[in-house]
């Protein structure tokens, strides 16, 4: 399709359209039927070729024809239906993107992230159908001024074929829309937990002017589970978040040592209770405890005294299904109440958990000690 220059009688100066100048008497350019019919059918055969039923109401057909077209073309392997994009990954070793706060007298902070990680996160080709996946690398990024005393929630998605990092305010409890994005710079809403196009990657808290922002960051991984294999003796912790609503823990000894015991138990006592449950060949049932220990004492996986003994355990816990609490909250719930028994407010059900490096803030994961293991084996899920 062209201008039509074969047309004397259209009218055009240097072979464009020109309007109608009535002060040098200038005649307007004309629209021959056959052009003007010809690019209307030149578009309405793009968006048949996008499936779509032509629409002289809407004005947005076009660009949609044109996502689909390309979706099945040379990236057709690469397009899926939206729900069945993976979920954001960020490529470090603990699926974490380092954010850091700076603190400004005259509003709430700022937060910034650097350069040079991965993330992989999905990208609409078709509006609200049809997605696929992309991986970029961050450039150095930094907010702008936060409110004082607010709730943000930093997120990523791909807008306009890049990579783009905006802050959202909300809170922990926010639905994901119906588009699966946020808004950019949105007074609220932005809590939601990572869809396959709009990643969160940390709940940003901000207190008076002056102070630094607190930053907890969330994980991000195609499957939140984890698996690992430790030996020896030392500590390993285990991933949480704010938006998790609910954990399962498998430790299993598969390999014992033959002249010593293995151990697994919480980093530190102080929480009276876990619905506690193993199997061992010298117990004729498994071990289970729902409502508490005898004394406060360090939550145990398995430590049974018994050498060449294989062990499985496992432990989950949950979230407060009356206050909406995200399993994150609840613990820091329980340490604000001191509460001395597992069910004394039906906040967590059958891990114990109470004493920690750093009791006012889980981010750094739940520390599990392990003493002489041989190949032992840790699976962990988190359920959001």
């Amino acid at each position: 399709m062209d201008y039509p220059k074969s047309v004397p009688s259209a009218g055009l100066v240097n072979g464009k359209f020109v309007d109608e100048n009535p002060l040098t008497g200038t005649p307007g350019s004309l629209i021959p039927a056959d052009w003007g019919n010809g690019v209307t059918q030149e578009i309405v055969n793009v968006i048949k070729a996008g499936d779509l039923t032509p629409d002289e109401t809407r004005n947005d057909q076009l660009l949609a024809a044109i996502q689909s077209v390309t979706a099945k073309g040379w990236n057709q392997d690469l397009a899926l239906p939206i729900a069945a994009l993976p979920l954001p990954t960020i490529a470090t070793p603990d699926a974490r993107m380092a954010v850091t706060p700076t603190a400004l007298s005259t509003s709430g902070g700022r937060v910034s992230i650097p350069a040079g990680v991965y993330i992989s996160i999905g990208q609409e080709v078709v509006s609200g159908r049809l997605g696929r996946s992309r991986t970029f690398m961050t450039t150095a990024w930094s907010s702008a001024d936060l409110l004082p005393s607010a709730s943000y929630f930093l997120r990523a998605q791909v807008i306009g074929d890049a990579l783009t990092f905006y802050m959202q305010r909300g809170s922990l409890y926010d639905p994901a829309p119906e588009s699966m994005k946020g808004t950019v710079n949105g007074a609220s809403g932005g809590g939601f937990a990572s869809t396959p196009l709009d990643m969160c990657l940390a709940w940003v808290i901000t207190g008076a002017p002056g102070s630094l922002p607190t930053i907890r960051t969330i994980y991000n991984r195609a499957q939140l589970s984890w698996t690992q294999t430790v030996n020896g003796t030392g500590v390993v912790y285990l991933p949480l978040d704010p938006h998790a609503r609910a954990a399962r823990l498998v430790a299993g000894n598969p390999t014992p040592v033959s002249n010593t015991v293995t151990s697994l138990a919480f980093v530190q006592a102080g929480w009276v209770g876990g619905n506690y449950s193993y199997l061992s060949p010298v117990a004729t049932t498994p071990g289970n405890n729902a409502a508490g220990w005898a004394s406060p004492s360090m939550c145990v996986l398995f430590s049974n005294n018994v050498v060449s003994d294989v062990t499985v355990s496992t432990v989950t816990a949950s979230f407060d299904h009356t206050q909406l609490r995200s399993l994150w909250q609840c613990y820091q719930a329980e340490h604000t109440l001191g509460a001395t028994t597992a069910d004394s407010d039906e906040l967590l059900l059958s891990m114990g958990i109470k004493g920690h490096q750093a009791l006012t803030d889980y981010s750094v994961g739940i520390g599990i000690n392990f003493t002489n293991a041989v190949n032992v084996h840790l699976s962990w899920e988190l359920i959001r």
